[in-house]
């Protein structure tokens, strides 16, 4: 690299490593970034009915629904069903399954197949949560 004559050694070092700082924050903010998760199973999974499924968050609260709070909500799982689109309220049906009371587990009975289910974060008012990390789909076989 070829440092002009008007730039120092040290400038130029100081505006790498300003540089290098700048990015590292950048990567922070996303590593902060809310989302939700199955922990399991896994997508792509053979599973038995009843199946054992268990929610996990990372940079947000899971509590029960009742006040609206930034950064805070509930989880539903949407079984053979698309995702609930962020700003809409989650209906509440056979496959909108709402866990207000802060749940992480569930246990679905499903039948023989295969199904896709999509984890989906809400606020206490069961408003829909938007962000890339609010919803997560899987596909299972169930024997």
């Amino acid at each position: 690299m070829n440092v002009s004559k008007h730039t120092s050694r040290s400038e130029f070092a100081l505006a790498l490593l300003l540089l290098v700082a700048g990015l590292s924050a950048c990567a922070t903010l996303g590593a902060n970034q809310a989302r939700v998760f199955f922990t399991s199973p896994s997508d792509g999974a053979t599973v038995i009915s009843p199946v054992k499924v268990t929610m996990g968050a990372e940079n947000f609260i899971v509590e029960p629904v009742g006040v609206v709070k930034a950064g805070a909500g509930h989880l539903h799982i949407m079984v053979d069903t698309d995702c609930v689109a962020a700003g809409a309220v989650v209906p509440s049906d056979a496959t909108h399954l709402h866990y207000g009371k802060g749940q992480l587990e569930a246990e679905l009975v499903l039948s023989p197949g295969t199904h896709t289910l999509c984890l989906q974060a809400a606020d206490g008012a069961h408003i829909a949560l938007a962000g890339a990390g609010m919803t997560q789909k899987i596909t299972l076989i169930v024997k």
